[in-house]
């Protein structure tokens, strides 16, 4: 009966993925340590599997186009999976309750969120801004390493995925074509979740077998799902997808209550 659910929690964290872009760690996280008393760390560091799994299935795709362009792109990445690890040692420091607490208001801001703005899906390729002559390559440089840092450091800390943070740094600071910022950023999450996997496995925070299994249901389920994206609504996904999130923060609030 376990195996079951996991792969159902997994089915639907692909189904996040596929129909918004984004990562499933915030389906993830907060269904198994509801359904299957993970705590927080953990279900955290085990999240961060699916992550790592899904985004290689998805960057071989992209590197076979040859739309990966690691080499420009390669303070972004080191800065990025640098700070993951910072951030998972960082969340092993948080108490159990706090950390719980937090990860359930995120949820419930993060719905809120999507329910008034939105889930954008839009695919068509976006200019990136025109930065001024007198920006020098280094201020570029410097700009992406600061906040590529903080975003792997906010994978490893609450295993948010931060494909969609580096993929913005690679359009508007690096002015990467939208192909090229697009695989590139993908590869660059999948080695950043896998920094953030290494350092939670090393504090004991990483179910990898549990991890493996909603990856294997997930990544069919988001390739799937990702084909037929563009049949929803952005509104009808975005009131859809604001609700799951509030559910899922209220419960986990509800949860935390009653075990205290």
């Amino acid at each position: 009966m376990e195996i079951f659910l996991i792969l159902l929690v997994g089915c639907f964290s692909g189904m996040v993925t596929g129909l918004t872009g984004a990562s499933g760690v915030m389906v993830v996280v907060p269904l198994i340590s509801i359904l299957f008393n993970f705590p927080i760390h953990e279900a955290i560091g085990t999240s961060l599997v699916v992550d790592v799994l899904t985004s290689v299935i998805i960057s071989i795709t992209y590197f076979k186009s040859h739309k990966i362009a690691l080499k420009p792109a390669a303070f972004v990445a080191i800065s990025s999976v640098t700070m993951a690890q910072f951030g998972a040692r960082f969340s092993d420091k948080i108490p159990e309750r706090g950390l719980d607490s937090g990860f359930s208001f995120t949820l419930i801001i993060l719905a809120l969120i999507i329910w008034q703005t939105g889930i954008k899906r839009d695919k068509t390729p976006v200019a990136p801004f025109n930065l001024s002559d007198h920006r020098s390559p280094l201020w570029r440089i410097l700009l992406s390493v600061l906040l590529a840092g903080g975003s792997g450091f906010m994978t490893g800390f609450i295993g948010a995925g931060g494909g969609t943070n580096i993929l913005l740094i690679l359009l508007f600071v690096n002015r990467f074509p939208m192909h090229n910022a697009l695989g590139t950023s993908i590869l660059i999450m999948s080695v950043t979740a896998l920094s953030g996997v290494i350092g939670h496995a090393s504090l004991g925070n990483v179910n990898l077998i549990t991890g493996i299994v909603l990856a294997a249901s997930a990544i069919p389920t988001g390739i799937y799902c990702a084909r037929y994206a563009s049949k929803i609504s952005e509104r009808s996904l975005s009131r859809l997808m604001g609700a799951v999130y509030l559910i899922l923060g209220v419960v986990m609030i509800i949860v935390n209550i009653r075990n205290s």
